[in-house]
């Protein structure tokens, strides 16, 4: 399935490589996270694209950034520094410090997971520490809506030093799987665990993988009921893999540059299926559309900048680091033909009278769109 349409809506010089994600800071639309060097930024969407919200200079290098954490009406950001997790949320329109851990010094937090590891309904923290070798897992324990607290629930330490970490879901009642890549002796690993009563019991492994993990992550990718993995190598291949009794690889991809820094699985705009992304230091973006079956990539698009890290927003935008120091989003659909920029006064229904279309074609073709929430500024696909 080619793209029918790509369009870049916005960019943002930032300094030095940028992190981003998405999630609902302070408003009713996913907004725009990201970290360059040690500042943190805010973008809410607006009729111009996005507008600088709030920033914050945390003293110190990110390394790793997520989103989530939620309270009664926001998400928090949390963010992975040398030698602790910090989470930050909006309150009274600033971006203020709610949380963070105990020093560990020379822990290095190189990347962060955010998922209900013991179905409780309250988000775990799960933070790679590269420079202890170890897994920290952090639960949530304040009272109040709005408050955030993070307490220490379990440590588990690896064969090497973790890289990158993400979680599975899995059907029926099977708890989610924490998956973690780590580096040893020039090589790469990768182990996997699940949270029980009685601690962290261990699930299959690989050792030894052929090349080493750069990037990681997993989503619904194959015609199966659990999640699948997916895995970035230094060597310019994407490895699917499924979680059974073994962590079998089912596919690998072809070669896709130098390396694959940036990997992400999500849904786009028009689209009822999840599509994989990554990005290359050379510059390009690789879709490949759920369920993934060849190694080929279904679309190929280049962006010219060295992708650092890639993120999917609920509505459907790709939100772009680039390793320069800039921020981008974009449009990027394999189903819709043209794009249109909701005016101020729009309705869904003048939209679809405007397209000698229907609302109901725009609402099949922009998957999670709710009609009663449109807003000037606002990208939706037109069939």
């Amino acid at each position: 399935m080619p793209l029918s349409l790509a369009r870049l809506l916005w960019s943002q010089e930032l300094n030095g490589p940028v992190l981003v994600r998405w999630g609902f800071i302070s408003g009713g639309r996913p907004e725009l996270v990201a970290t360059a060097g040690s500042n943190l930024f805010l973008f809410s969407p607006d009729e111009d694209g996005y507008r600088l919200r709030a920033a914050l200079d945390i003293g110190t290098e990110v390394l790793s950034l997520a989103v989530g954490l939620p309270g009664a009406v926001f998400d928090n950001i949390v963010v992975g520094l040398e030698d602790r997790v910090v989470v930050y949320g909006n309150r009274e329109g600033a971006l203020s410090l709610l949380a963070e851990t105990e020093p560990e010094t020379g822990a290095r937090y190189v990347d962060i997971a955010l998922a209900d590891i013991d179905n409780d309904g309250r988000q775990e923290v799960i933070a790679a520490a590269e420079g202890r070798e170890t897994l920290y897992f952090y639960r949530q324990t304040g009272q109040a809506p709005e408050e955030v607290r993070l307490e220490l629930l379990a440590i588990r330490s690896l064969p090497g030093a973790p890289q990158k970490v993400a979680v599975i879901i899995r059907s029926g009642d099977l708890l989610p799987l924490t998956t973690a890549a780590y580096s040893i002796d020039g090589s790469s690993g990768m182990i996997t665990l699940v949270y029980t009563e009685l601690g962290f019991a261990e699930g299959p492994v690989q050792e030894n993988l052929p090349a080493q993990v750069v990037s990681l992550t997993a989503g619904s990718l194959r015609d199966t009921p659990d999640e699948q993995l997916a895995w970035g190598g230094k060597d310019g291949f994407v490895r699917l893999v499924e979680v059974n009794q073994e962590l079998v690889t089912v596919l690998t991809t072809d070669n896709l540059g130098s390396s694959v820094p940036a990997l992400t699985a999500g849904r786009l705009v028009g689209e009822d299926f999840e599509s994989l992304l990554a990005g290359t230091p050379e510059g390009y973006l690789f879709g490949y559309s759920a369920p993934v079956l060849s190694s080929s990539p279904d679309w190929a698009l280049k962006v010219g900048r060295s992708v650092y890290d890639l993120a999917v927003s609920s509505e459907g935008l790709l939100g772009l680091g680039a390793q320069e120091g800039w921020l981008e989003v974009w449009f990027i659909s394999g189903r819709g033909t043209r794009v249109h920029t909701v005016l101020r006064g729009e309705t869904l229904t003048s939209i679809a009278r405007y397209y000698n279309t229907t609302v109901e074609a725009i609402l099949e073709l922009n998957w999670g769109l709710n009609p009663d929430l449109i807003f000037a500024g606002q990208y939706l696909a037109i069939p």
